[in-house]
């Protein structure tokens, strides 16, 4: 009797969970939908709200942050748009229209900065690591793990010396395939985790020498929109980095993460 209950509560749970799960992917479909309609009608902030609950469901996508930018940008918000552009740039890096739009939105920056060139090898690296969307990225390397765990198994097995001969040939290839996959998703997760972004959201912020406003001297201005890398961070203060390698400090408040 006892197995029995246990079956009939484990057949329950999975159920729930199942159920929940098609709940949840069936409400961000109608919010998504939803959003879109109020967007072709002109609603920018009705449109932002569906969006905006289908991340603070914990769905992440580069076509809701695209679309959340959008609707900042409508509302005159330039630094939000041009934050939630990055935001899908980190997941559809080679979507066009997001590369357009991003870029209509930065000539309404007012600091124009031109950033410092790297390394030709650093360039060609960073091509490496983000030369797919994450997510197909991790698909793709996971797929070939399991093709190459499938061929070795294969080999195992046969007897027949073409197959054998066959599998030889499919196994160096797809290890080879998998290494490299393995060593690009590898490489962009550790910059991803070690380089961190933000935009200024502040109409117009003060960068200091220091992290105070009384030991402090003013070094530079930046407005609403401009990217930075952050670096050390002090109580309610932030050190970042310019593309042009110019560093100084400013409040935690006036910035957020990309």
């Amino acid at each position: 009797m006892r197995n029995v209950n246990l079956k009939r509560v484990g057949i329950i749970m999975i159920c729930l969970f199942t159920g929940a799960g098609w709940l949840q992917s069936d409400s961000r479909q109608h919010l998504f939908k939803e959003g879109n309609q109020f967007y072709i009608q002109g609603e920018f902030e009705n449109a932002l709200t569906a969006y905006q609950k289908i991340v603070e469901m914990g769905y992440e996508s580069g076509s809701i942050y695209y679309n959340i930018g959008n609707c900042y940008y409508k509302l005159g918000n330039i630094g939000r748009a041009i934050l939630n552009y990055e935001r899908a740039k980190k997941l559809i890096p080679s979507d066009e229209d997001l590369k357009a739009n991003l870029t209509i939105a930065r000539l309404s920056v007012v600091d124009k900065i031109e950033p410092v060139s790297d390394f030709i090898v650093i360039q060609a690296m960073h091509a490496f690591f983000y030369m797919l969307p994450r997510s197909l990225q991790f698909m793709l390397t996971l797929s070939v793990y399991v093709f190459f765990m499938a061929i070795l198994i294969f080999w195992l097995l046969t007897r027949s010396a073409f197959w054998r001969y066959v599998v030889v040939r499919l196994f160096w290839i797809s290890g080879i395939a998998f290494i490299l996959l393995s060593i690009s998703l590898t490489g962009r997760l550790l910059e991803e985790q070690r380089v961190v972004n933000a935009v200024i959201l502040a109409d117009k912020v003060d960068v200091m020498s220091a992290p105070t406003e009384q030991g402090g001297i003013e070094v530079f201005s930046l407005h609403e929109g401009t990217k930075v890398r952050l670096d050390r961070s002090s109580d309610k203060w932030v050190e970042i980095v310019l593309p042009d390698r110019k560093v100084g400090w400013v409040k935690r408040e006036v910035l957020e993460a990309i």
